[in-house]
Parts: structure tokens; sequence; C-alpha cells
């Protein structure tokens, strides 16, 4: 299966909660890799805003991210995720075209 679905999540965490944000969200994505619609993710940090952060995942398509997102782990996650958020975003975005680096030949 292809990916058909990326979804983008900003994240705002609380002052003084970046280092647990960050070991919650690791522990978690072992989890993530578990679901087989699921094509990967990224934790990215913004530079010079420590507590703001921005999650990238993919999916085969909405339905399987769905799926995911009542799911008992996510559901267990998104508990522990709430008590150090101070705020954030979702977008679901439809992957229209992708394009692989170019190797050493193409260059």
């Amino acid at each position: 299966m292809t990916c058909g679905l990326r979804v983008l999540l900003r994240i705002r965490i609380s002052p003084g909660h970046e280092a647990e944000f960050e070991k919650l969200w690791a522990e978690h994505a072992e989890t993530v890799r578990g679901f087989p619609d699921n094509h990967g993710q990224q934790l990215l940090r913004t530079r010079g805003r420590p507590g703001d952060y921005t999650v990238l995942t993919d999916w085969t398509d909405e339905p399987s991210f769905r799926a995911f997102e009542h799911s008992p782990q996510q559901q267990a996650y998104l508990t522990r995720l709430w008590a150090i958020r101070a705020g954030g975003e979702m977008q679901l975005l439809d992957v229209v075209r992708g394009l692989s680096p170019a190797t050493t030949s193409e260059a």
C-alpha cells in the first residue's frame, strides 16, 4: 500500500515539560509503527521555540488513520499528552505527488 494521507499535528507543550513530551512521543512512536497502515512519522521542534512541535505521520488513507486515532493505544497516549499540552491543531493532507531525492547518477 502507498501513503495517501499525511497528518500534520502542531503541538504546544507547557513550559518545563518538553523533555517529558519528547520521551512520551518516542515511546508511543514505537506503538504507532506497529499499525500496518502507518508509513512513517517524524517529530520536529521549531527552532528558538522549545515548546513548539510538529508531528508528521503518513497513513494509507483516512479510514486507517481514524481507526488508529480511536484505538485504545492512542487514547491512552492522548490522556498523558493532554496533561502537558498547552494547545495545538491538526490538519489532514492528501498526498498529491511525492518525489524521492536524486541519486548520485541523476544529480
